[in-house]
């Protein structure tokens, strides 16, 4: 099993390095372990990280779950800190859009949350992320904040073989004054995953975007089109060690592939230590993330 799951990690690296060169900008996610996984966790999500990636997956975090963590891209950056402990989840993020790549931000966007779960089977759970939205908007050195009411909405299925799960982004699609006249938004993007249990130590998991957003609007060229496919595997092979890695990729035009590689390690009794690098062509969303997680 550990030796497919290193052919596994090492075929989606070389499927994102083989792919032609092209704009495959997207912004920085938070959440460091989703980010190894090259953003394949909606239905993985099971730490704290689900305020933001499924609030519903918040109900399988474990009775406590805490993460402190930061990732950093070509095309902005994102900070995380939410803490779990279901039914309830309090959560704040900071997202930063950059324009251009290694450019200005061009809109940073502080979010305060509160998640909250309903059961309504045995196996299905519903969340929403509740949240306060402080955008500012940077343009030609003058800066606009507006504050926004926003939600995420997430759908949790499980089973014995794996996940499935549903999430709506941004459902009230928040607009930012810009300095000069105009708005700049969070899109509202619906993304679906599924989560496979591929042995007792081993997961595989698929994510993708139905709904196809402006590049503008996250972090790429203005009038392009950006649906998001990822594929990303995790596995457990030592008592304090777990290897992750993936790949995305645009499915509504032409774009480079983007990979990723992390890993974690426990560095005191529930606390994990998590590390991510992504990678791709040169205008690729090349980047780095650490963090912590406290689970039990």
């Amino acid at each position: 099993m550990r030796s497919i799951c290193a052919r596994c990690i090492l075929s989606l690296t070389l499927l994102t390095v083989a792919a032609p060169p092209a704009a495959a900008q997207t912004a920085s996610e938070p959440g460091v372990r989703a980010a190894g996984m090259s953003g394949a966790f909606t239905a993985l999500a099971d730490d704290a990280s689900a305020v933001y990636w499924n609030p519903a997956g918040l109900a399988t975090a474990g009775f406590f779950s805490l993460v402190v963590d930061r990732n950093s891209s070509d095309a902005g950056s994102a900070a995380l800190v939410a803490l779990g402990t279901p039914p309830l989840g309090v959560s704040y993020y900071r997202t930063a859009t950059a324009e251009v790549p290694n450019g200005r931000n061009s809109l940073v966007a502080h979010h305060v949350g509160v998640t909250l779960l309903q059961s309504l089977a045995d196996r299905l759970t519903v969340g929403a992320t509740l949240k306060m939205v402080h955008g500012v908007v940077r343009a030609d050195g003058i800066e606009r904040a507006t504050n926004r009411f926003d939600a995420d909405l997430g759908v949790m299925a499980a089973g014995s073989l794996g996940r499935l799960g549903l999430t709506l982004h941004n459902a009230t699609e928040p607009a930012f004054a810009v300095p000069a006249g105009g708005s700049l938004r969070l899109p509202r993007r619906l993304r679906g995953g599924i989560a496979i249990n591929a042995g007792s130590r081993t997961t595989v998991a698929a994510d993708l975007d139905l709904t196809a957003t402006d590049g503008a609007d996250v972090g790429g060229p203005a009038g392009t089109r950006w649906r998001d496919a990822a594929v990303g595997v995790e596995t457990h092979p030592r008592a304090k060690t777990w290897l992750r890695g993936g790949a995305h990729w645009n499915t509504a035009g032409e774009a480079a592939g983007v990979g990723s590689v992390g890993g974690s390690y426990a560095v005191y009794g529930a606390t994990t230590a998590d590390v991510q690098v992504s990678f791709g062509s040169d205008k690729g969303n090349r980047g780095w993330g650490v963090g912590l997680r406290f689970v039990f």
